[in-house]
């Protein structure tokens, strides 16, 4: 009964087919590198607010020295933190496993004065902190070298390299936490009271290593005056129809020559194909305006397109007022990948579309 294949492939989460379609976002984002002033991004859920800094991250990597202007080499990959209902300010820079250190203290390995290094954990913004000294740097600095003890701390190049951080829905966590981080995202700097250490990031003279930050928001509640004003702000609204053909054709293209496996001579979206899913994408903005509770967004409008390509839909022409049986079919069958409540379920099902003689 089931059909047990993967439609996915190893181009679907690349970042290298990723489009910024919106050039507003890409000036922010501009800014935001140049100031070096961290990018607060609000949207819907599946506009691509987290996709952004792994395209950046990949943009920056591949960027030569003469387009880095003197700046370290980025990391390939954004540091991302995950922010929780729970999360403290000193959770973006770093965890503390107190109780398996009070376990080990207390079970006769190591002593009472066994160090509390191996306990504490790099997260994001620490590990890019310390990234702008590089490994070697802070070895042979007295005052860190005992920071090699720290998880996380093999995984830094040796030499002082810039990073991108994405610090994700930053308004999940309680109030306190982006007041709690005034001071140090803006001069980045973490305190880690465990080892009695404040750890600047390496100063100019010292280090080209830059830290560019994205925030992302839902907006589920107002996030503090102090904090948006050392904050760049972008809303990424949802794309039209222009900007997603754009980003539907980028990603569609790389995703069909991986499923062709070099098995067809043409490589590439034909005109005719581009037409349809122009097509496919009015229909989309339609439903949409008629969606009551959550309105599908661009990542569900690229999972249906896949599904409709791989159910045999876009074979035939495409035109909504007269589609074929079968193409009538493969629709029904593909809207719980737009719908999210049983209403808009029932509202695609009763589409006329499917009255039509």
């Amino acid at each position: 009964m089931y059909e047990l294949k993967n439609i996915r492939t190893a181009d679907d989460n690349n970042p290298k087919h990723y489009v910024i379609a919106d050039n507003g976002l890409s000036e922010a984002v501009k800014m935001a590198i140049w100031l070096q002033k961290p990018l607060l991004l609000t949207g819907a859920p599946g506009t691509g607010k987290t996709q952004l800094a792994r395209k950046i991250a990949f943009d920056l990597f591949n960027m030569d020295a003469k387009e880095l202007n003197g700046a370290a080499p980025f990391s390939e990959e954004p540091l991302q933190f995950d922010t929780k209902t729970t999360s403290t300010s000193s959770d973006l820079y770093y965890t503390y496993d107190a109780i398996g250190h009070f376990q080990k203290r207390h079970a006769g390995e190591g002593g009472t004065n066994l160090s509390p290094q191996p306990y504490i954990k790099l997260n994001a913004l620490g590990e890019a902190i310390l990234q702008t000294h590089g490994k070697k740097a802070i070895l042979s600095n007295e005052k860190l070298s005992d920071l090699k003890s720290l998880q996380g701390f093999s995984d830094l190049a040796d030499e002082p390299r810039s990073s991108v951080v994405l610090i994700d829905e930053i308004d999940k966590a309680p109030r306190d936490f982006p007041n709690d981080l005034l001071a140090q995202i803006e001069h980045m700097f973490f305190n880690i009271p465990e080892l009695g250490k404040k750890i600047n990031r390496a100063p100019d003279k010292d280090s080209s290593a830059r830290i560019v930050v994205f925030m992302t928001s839902n907006f589920e509640k107002n996030l503090p005056d102090a904090f948006l004003r050392r904050c760049l702000f972008y809303h990424i609204a949802s794309p039209d129809e222009d900007q997603l053909l754009r980003i539907v054709c980028s990603r569609m293209e790389p995703w069909m020559d991986n499923r062709k496996n070099g098995s067809a001579d043409q490589k590439g979206l034909s005109e005719s194909l581009k037409e349809k899913f122009k097509t496919v994408i009015k229909k989309f903005e339609e439903y949409k305006t008629q969606m009551v509770d959550k309105k599908a967004a661009t990542s569900e409008l690229l999972e249906w397109i896949k599904v409709l390509e791989v159910e045999g839909f876009f074979k035939n022409d495409v035109d909504f007022s007269k589609l074929s049986a079968d193409q009538k079919t493969i629709l029904r069958y593909s809207f719980p990948i737009l719908a999210k409540s049983k209403d808009d379920l029932q509202m695609f099902v009763n589409d006329k579309i499917f009255s039509a003689v």
